[in-house]
């Protein structure tokens, strides 16, 4: 550490973020700010097409209403938009409804993380050709390698062959003070960027750590990014950006993924708060950045996204936040669920909130290892026997409440069902596929909207067509137990056309997942047998409701109830 304080003795630091007028240096010092909301003119910037936002419903930057020091959000505009039919407010408008788009925009940068995504036109394509030099970087053809080269990537090829698992953050931070170098970012992105919340004495509290980190971060690209003759950027602006790309990039995932695929700077996106519950999402789809509505919001109310895994528990999603974005989730499902925890914990009578977070752990870390397992085969043996597996959970559950059965909607539990249930179709075991996917979607209390439930419902799906192709000699079908090939194709098409309206919803009807899962019901319609009801047709909503009642039952799940799975 005498080096480190050695090294920052002579640099001099601005306590917050600055801005400069002065188009020659984008990315200047200038006195610090409190928000963005207190520059109308920057706030018309950052929501206008000139920085590519387009936008269905007006849209404001105010103080945000999350909690004291949240800085600045992003709020659904009050004043009604103006009708192009007779240039007059529209007065019926009060918000936007659920399931309807809030804009959509091209991010000032992008950082992709999935193989399946060009690097620079950042569209989903097949049969990507990396670049023979840093080999991380895929494009869709040679036109789009050539401009990509031309624009950061001529830069950025030596960068990821040395370092090809760097931060995706910290890449763009290299990409900022390129594009600043060559004149790509205008002085209005330049004074956004810099304008950003960086918790700059989050980072620097303690010696060691973080402070450590970032700072050996931004030596480092202080290094890269000064190489060519290019001029040195002072190491103290670095230091400053590291944290704030971290804090405001967002983490971007496809339609069709439930993994990350893209981190990107996008500055009308970082003007957005975080909420476990929120009203809105993001998601990259055709190279743009879609945000959309979840549940009505009002005029003059709040925008929100969740920053991390929403599907994680309470006390991991706190700790995320914590650690990236500094500051405790107080959202009303943080309440709502921690209460819960130490209602139980009161009734089991010998269990505790640490006992309960250690065991929380134990099944994240279990699941884990179960899906590294089945990415490479032969290599972690003992988590490939998902039976083993599966009973190391319920052991793990039984222990952490000793006098009273962990009640299956508490996280991590209803996901890691999932997944085992998915782990299980990929070994060819649809019975046991069956049952946890079951489990794992229907405990719990009110229903899931957005896309991790849609995404979490095509999993059934497609676990439940693999049980209906099971042949008639199957030893599973002998089961008098298991639900009958006709139950698990009523549910079936059930399901489907429940996929079908939720991600026509959730995502729109333009989106190609959509499309995707629409295709794939209409080709199941097509081997609907004659005479079976169709979804939407009279009769079909009772035969439905039958059947998948029998498949619960089979799959240990309390009908109708709160309390998940049966004991025993």
């Amino acid at each position: 550490m005498d080096a480190l304080a050695a090294s920052l003795a002579g640099i001099t630091l601005p306590p917050s973020p600055a801005f400069t007028d002065d188009d020659d240096d984008p990315l200047g010092r200038a006195p610090p700010r409190i928000g963005f909301n207190i520059e109308p003119k920057l706030c018309q910037f950052i929501l206008s097409r000139r920085n590519n936002v387009t936008a269905s419903i007006p849209l404001e930057i105010r103080s945000s209403t999350i909690a004291p020091g949240s800085g600045s959000g992003l709020f659904v505009g009050r004043n009604p938009p103006i009708l192009s039919s007779n240039n007059k407010p529209d007065l019926r408008y009060d918000g936007i409804e659920a399931g309807r788009e809030i804009y959509r925009s091209k991010p000032l940068m992008l950082a992709v993380e999935d193989e399946g995504i060009c690097h620079f036109c950042w569209r989903e394509q097949k049969g990507m050709k990396a670049c023979t030099g840093c080999r991380v970087a895929r494009f869709c053809d040679k036109q789009c390698q050539k401009m990509a080269w031309n624009r950061f990537h001529k830069e950025e090829c030596g960068v990821l062959k040395k370092t090809p698992l760097m931060k995706r953050q910290d890449l763009l931070v290299c990409r900022v003070v390129w594009f600043q170098q060559r004149g790509f970012i205008t002085s209005e992105q330049g004074r956004v960027v810099e304008g950003l919340e960086n918790h700059f004495d989050g980072y620097t509290r303690e010696e060691g750590g973080k402070t450590t980190e970032v700072y050996d971060v931004a030596m480092g690209i202080r290094e890269v990014t000064g190489q060519g003759g290019r001029k040195m950027v002072d190491v103290g602006l670095i230091w400053r950006l590291v944290p704030a790309l971290r804090t405001n990039c967002v983490r971007l995932r496809a339609a069709s993924s439930k993994d990350i695929v893209a981190t990107a700077l996008d500055l009308a996106t970082a003007m957005i708060n975080h909420s476990c519950e929120p009203n809105a999402f993001a998601f990259l789809e055709k190279g743009e950045i879609r945000v959309r509505s979840l549940r009505k919001i009002a005029a003059g109310e709040e925008i929100t996204i969740c920053y991390i895994d929403p599907t994680i528990d309470v006390k991991s999603r706190q700790e995320i936040l914590m650690d990236e974005h500094f500051f405790e989730c107080d959202c009303t499902r943080c309440k709502a669920e921690i209460k819960i925890q130490k209602r139980l914990i009161a009734a089991d009578g010998e269990t505790s909130m640490v006992t309960l977070r250690k065991a929380q752990l134990a099944i994240l870390e279990l699941i884990k290892s179960a899906v590294t397992a089945s990415k490479y085969p032969g290599v972690y043996k003992e988590f490939e026997n998902l039976s083993v597996v599966e009973s190391q959970m319920l052991t793990i559950m039984k222990n952490a409440f000793p006098n009273n059965n962990w009640r299956s909607d508490i996280d991590p539990v209803p996901m890691a069902r999932i997944c085992l249930g998915v782990l299980y179709l990929e070994q060819e075991k649809p019975s046991q596929a069956l049952r946890n996917v079951l489990r794992g979607r229907f405990t719990g209390g009110k229903r899931r909207v957005g896309p991790d439930a849609v995404n979490i419902m095509v999993d059934v799906v497609h676990v439940l067509m693999a049980a209906g192709c099971l042949p008639l000699d199957s030893p599973v079908l002998k089961d008098k137990e298991f639900p009958s090939l006709l139950d698990i194709s009523n549910v079936t098409y059930g399901f489907l056309h429940e996929a079908c309206k939720d991600a026509g919803e959730v995502f729109g009807g333009d989106c190609g997942y959509t499309k995707e899962i629409g295709d794939l019901f209409a080709k199941m319609m097509g081997t609907l047998p004659e005479g079976q009801h169709r979804p939407g047709e009279e009769g079909f909503l009772g035969e439905f409701e039958g059947s998948l009642r029998r498949a619960l039952g089979w799959a240990g799940v309390e009908v109708g109830g709160l309390g998940g799975e049966k004991s025993g």
